[in-house]
């Protein structure tokens, strides 16, 4: 595989583990089974804990709304997501209760297993070059705009481009772009 686009259309709806709510798996690797990582996003619509992912640490980004507060484990720190695309890493194991001061957010959420990869994002405007450190692979979500791949494959705001060789994206938008790295 070089490049894959994962069409945000094609996100398969679950529930959260803890039942509050639902989220849209936008891709994961392996597809079936347990993942090593997994992208997707939620729609978060009122104040309670996120699941808790023994194993996993986590990257979340505010895609939209006004703000979440994550309350961090047992009398820990307030980590405030503001927009554009706040953002915070964690490990799965920690108890966090997000509460929203500005009504619903939707939040990106990329979950990885720390003992097989780590993980990086960064804020890229269209047109980029991007190249991969070796053996890493690179998830550029669209969170605006309608970039273009190279080769004329236009994208949409949700949409994923999954590639483990080097990523040229022409036009206009904003994309968060992941990093996975094998350790």
């Amino acid at each position: 595989m070089t490049v894959v686009v994962h069409r945000h259309t094609d996100a398969i709806v679950m529930p959260w583990r803890n039942g509050g709510g639902v989220t849209s798996e936008l891709v994961r690797r392996p597809t079936a089974g347990e993942f090593d990582w997994r992208l997707s996003m939620a729609e978060v619509s009122a104040d309670g804990p996120f699941s808790t992912f023994d194993g996993l640490d986590r990257i979340i980004v505010l895609l939209s709304g006004r703000g979440m507060d994550l309350h961090m484990g047992e009398g820990g720190a307030v980590v405030e997501l503001r927009p554009p695309f706040g953002g915070h890493r964690f490990a799965g194991e920690v108890s966090v209760d997000a509460t929203l001061p500005a009504g619903p957010t939707t939040d990106l959420n990329l979950m990885w297993r720390r003992d097989r990869l780590d993980a990086t994002v960064r804020r890229f405007e269209a047109p980029f070059d991007l190249a991969p450190q070796h053996g890493a692979t690179l998830l550029a979500f669209v969170a605006s705009g309608t970039p273009e791949l190279d080769g004329g494959t236009t994208l949409s705001t949700g949409d994923v481009v999954e590639s483990t060789d080097i990523l040229h994206v022409d036009g206009h938008g904003v994309l968060l772009v992941f990093a996975l790295v094998l350790r």
